[in-house]
């Protein structure tokens, strides 16, 4: 069986470790594979010596496949991100092609994600590994880049659907961010109502509020305030901001935190109010 040479440039180095690594060194038969790398002209030969269990050239085929495939998602990734980033995005700041670079990596790379999310990327594996093993099948000679290039179109639209959702996520994040300086300044315009509330999560998602003396404060302070009828209580998130951005205490103190299932709540309260608040899941 004649060996699959890999032309991968600049790269021959790193492939090479990472070959090593999938197809030797964590195999259990240490023999069924032979590595070897021609210093001057960055070329990788693998070859399968039959010694093992494997059987027949397809099944080498279909397995070196599969390690090339996490190797070119890996190496090549930021390339082909940054690519369409520079394509299709032109008119943002390099800064803002970074970050919105870095966002689609993280989901393309973010091994806690749910399952439609887990599903997508195995899906995009596939794609890349069922075009490796239809051109290994043809051929025992592969140019990475000119595979990357010419062969992977159909990854390359998944890469272009997640750097589109990047993109909403950082204009999202952007005007959120802006938001918050709107509300932070505001806060720090305003003249402090209290000293300091204590806010107490309850089972109920709801919230009641007390002063310093932790005496509960009264409905109609809370309805002018809040801008609702709060009926001794704040049922809805956006009432407890309103409340908040009115009385602009000096000091805000939060208890029960862990009850509060809406964290995005928490941390907005922290950062239009920084360096007042205080928070304990007692």
């Amino acid at each position: 069986m004649q060996p699959v040479r890999i032309t991968a440039g600049d790269g021959a180095g790193e492939l090479f470790d990472f070959l090593r690594k999938e197809l030797v060194e964590s195999c259990t038969d240490r023999d069924l594979f032979i590595i070897n790398r021609e210093e001057e002209n960055g070329l990788i030969a693998v070859e399968y010596t039959e010694k093992g269990k494997h059987t027949g050239n397809k099944t080498f085929i279909e397995h070196l496949a599969q390690v090339l495939a996490d190797y070119l998602i890996s190496a090549y990734d930021g390339m082909l991100l940054n690519r369409i980033a520079k394509k299709n995005y032109g008119y943002l700041k390099p800064d803002e092609r970074r970050e919105i670079i870095h966002i689609a990596q993280k989901k393309i790379r973010d091994n806690s994600q749910n399952l439609i999310d887990t599903v997508l990327r195995i899906r995009r594996k596939n794609l890349v590994t069922r075009k490796l093993a239809d051109f290994l099948n043809q051929s025992n000679h592969i140019i990475l880049e000119g595979f990357v290039m010419f062969r992977m179109q159909e990854y390359v639209k998944e890469l272009e659907e997640i750097m589109d959702w990047a993109v909403r996520q950082y204009l999202i994040e952007k005007e959120y961010q802006e938001f918050i300086k709107l509300l932070t300044c505001f806060v720090q315009m305003q003249k402090p109502k209290f000293r300091c509330v204590h806010i107490i999560a309850e089972k109920d998602s709801g919230f009641s509020v007390y002063d310093e003396n932790m005496e509960r404060i009264p409905d109609q302070c809370l309805n002018e305030l809040a801008g609702g009828n709060t009926d001794g209580t704040l049922k809805e998130e956006d009432l407890l901001i309103s409340f908040l951005i009115s009385a602009a205490p000096r000091q805000i103190i939060m208890h029960n935190v862990s009850d509060i299932k809406n964290k995005e709540l928490v941390d907005t309260i922290m950062q239009v109010f920084s360096g007042r608040v205080t928070a304990f899941n007692d």
